[in-house]
């Protein structure tokens, strides 16, 4: 029977079917070794590999010795963005897990749309929200963080919470 190559090049038309040939069937004059004598059994010495457990960066408030903060508990930070220098200073906080009221009463119109992309791509990307307060206000929280009831009225009273003007 001719080998598979045999058979490719006869194909191709390369060689002619006369100048195949035919291979010799290979009696089993040389015994293979039984199969149990090549096994050969390994032991462990070392105990398996388990891995390790990486902890989380400190830097994100995620450590053990962090509590978590109920709702009454966590303010706002107001940032009056003007520069887009101020788009740092909004991502610096809510990679702190702080949220972050951004007033953008006073900014001007382009700057406006470049914060408001901003701040969109970076609520986004950590998992957050990000919702219209007020006019020119917008609030923008980490993932899992909300405001409470009395962080809610202090906004109020400082003008920056007016879901009724909306």
């Amino acid at each position: 029977m001719s080998s598979m190559f045999q058979k490719a090049l006869l194909y191709l038309g390369l060689v002619d079917e006369e100048n195949l040939e035919e291979e010799e069937p290979q009696a089993s004059a040389v015994a293979s070794p039984p199969l149990q004598s090549s096994i050969r059994t390994v032991t462990p010495t070392e105990p398996p590999f388990r891995g390790r457990r990486v902890e989380p960066p400190q830097e994100f408030g995620y450590g053990s010795s962090v509590r978590a903060a109920t709702r009454d508990e966590l303010r706002a930070d107001v940032v009056a963005a003007v520069t887009f220098d101020d788009a740092r200073a909004l991502a610096d906080r809510i990679r702190n897990r702080r949220p972050v009221v951004l007033n953008m009463r006073d900014t001007d119109p382009d700057m406006v749309r470049r914060l408001i992309d901003f701040a969109s791509g970076l609520t986004y990307g950590l998992d957050g929200t990000m919702s219209k307060i007020a006019e020119g206000v917008i609030l923008v929280l980490p993932h899992g963080v909300s405001l409470g009831r009395s962080e809610t009225q202090r906004l109020a009273e400082l003008g920056l919470y007016a879901l009724d003007d909306l």
